[in-house]
């Protein structure tokens, strides 16, 4: 495995209870990696602050490198802000 480097995504794939289901950004590259989560485990954004450390050993065996959940256009997801957007205008008129 390669040296991780800050915004590189990982997602943990062991079955570790203490580790939320999500796709998690490096923030720091001593040993241990700090882990910021930012998304849940269906790929939602999400901004928990939760920050895990993970020795390199552990990162290697229990993560996989996986893509920045912020890259691309997310089609679905701006339907569900449109529709969410729309229902709160109209329950501010009624």
């Amino acid at each position: 495995m390669t040296r991780p480097t800050p915004y590189d995504h990982y997602e943990p794939h062991g079955t570790d209870p203490e580790i939320a289901p999500g796709v998690y950004r490096v923030v720091g590259t001593g040993d241990p990696v700090a882990l910021l989560r930012v998304t849940d485990g269906e790929e939602r954004r999400q901004a928990t602050g939760e920050v895990i450390r993970v020795p390199r050993a552990d990162l290697a065996a229990g993560f996989e490198p996986t893509e920045n959940p912020d890259a691309g256009i997310d089609p679905v997801g701006s339907l569900r802000n449109l529709a969410s957007g729309i229902v709160w205008s109209l329950r501010r008129l009624f």
